[in-house]
């Protein structure tokens, strides 16, 4: 029914400061991040325990340990350089040296059991070409050398002590050719790894990223519809309007934390945080201060700490407003 009289609003509001905005946003992306935190590891918790998870985690310890490439500590696989080199496990140079020799060797013969005897013999023939590589030097002399029967012998006339043939020698061989070895040729274990990774990056990870992001930039909006504030915003006093100076409907609120989340801040996490760059710039610089998911959806941070927010004029006209106070940063001037 249209009305026979119409009155005149003016709503007045002004920007926020820039660094109470800025405040609000830290203050909710930390928050972001406490609850990503925890949720990861809830999510992996539940992942790991799940009967599939179980088993091709043991199947992946029994050949890392078979393999000869790690060992177990407080019920998890570490690679031996890393276990060897824990302070806690008082290994001495020597013993650093001569397990991380026999780690290497346990594992050829590891890779001829399991992989037949062309990939043993190729990963021997890398070994030895290894040793015995002109770079491989201490102070100018050869940590390795090649006697009369062919074999390879720790070269005497060299001056590295054993922690240096550790660190300098075994320890390199371990990490940058064994790993490739036990992936490349070791059935199965490759598979593992993927399934792991794939698990991590495809199900852990963004189960936590969504549910930090629901709890942290959607769930308070919710409940304070004037507004549509999150923890930050409520704290320094800054709600969001849209282009009629009216509290931010539903609808174009989810919208805005869809280019938000999804546009703004997981792009972000790929690019350098270009994306969150650029919305500072237009938030700081722009002729309305609007972030780029407000530019898109014609929505306006404003200061509430001295004004009021209304979801619809007629709330206004109950409420008595006609606007006589003069605009700080910008007004608006409708007909209802």
């Amino acid at each position: 029914m249209k009305m026979a009289y119409q009155p005149h609003y003016n709503i007045h509001y002004s920007y926020p400061k820039f660094h109470r905005r800025v405040l609000a946003n830290l203050f909710d992306f930390i928050l972001f991040v406490f609850a990503f935190f925890l949720l990861f590891l809830a999510t992996r918790a539940a992942v790991t325990h799940v009967p599939a998870y179980v088993e091709k985690d043991e199947t992946m310890m029994a050949i890392r340990l078979d393999s000869g490439l790690y060992r177990v500590k407080d019920g998890k696989t570490i690679d031996v350089v890393t276990y060897l080199d824990m302070e806690e496990n008082n290994y001495t140079s020597y013993a650093k040296m001569s397990l991380s020799s026999q780690a290497i060797d346990d594992f050829i013969v590891y890779v001829g059991e399991v992989s037949g005897q062309e990939d043993q013999e190729a990963v021997q023939k890398d070994y030895d070409a290894y040793r015995l590589d002109p770079g491989l030097v201490y102070e100018g002399t050869p940590f390795f050398i090649q006697d009369d029967s062919g074999s390879i012998l720790r070269n005497k006339a060299c001056g590295a002590d054993n922690q240096t043939y550790f660190s300098s020698a075994y320890a390199p061989f371990l990490d940058e050719h064994c790993q490739g070895y036990l992936i490349t040729m070791v059935p199965g274990y490759l598979e593992l790894t993927r399934f792991e990774s794939n698990m991590l990056l495809f199900v852990e990870i963004p189960i936590a990223y969504l549910m930090g992001g629901i709890l942290v930039y959607l769930v308070p909006p919710l409940f304070f519809k004037k507004g549509r504030r999150t923890l930050g915003k409520a704290m320094y006093q800054i709600g969001l309007v849209d282009n009629r100076l009216l509290s931010c409907s539903l609808p174009r609120f989810l919208g805005r934390w869809a280019i938000f989340f999804f546009g703004e801040l997981c792009l972000s996490l790929f690019t350098f945080g270009i994306p969150v760059i650029v919305s500072f710039s237009l938030m700081a610089f722009s002729k309305h201060k609007q972030g780029f998911p407000d530019y898109l959806l014609g929505l306006y941070e404003v200061d509430i700490s001295q004004n009021k927010l209304y979801s619809s004029y007629e709330e206004i006209s109950l409420d008595g407003v006609e606007g006589e106070k003069k605009p700080i940063d910008f007004k608006a001037t409708y007909e209802d």
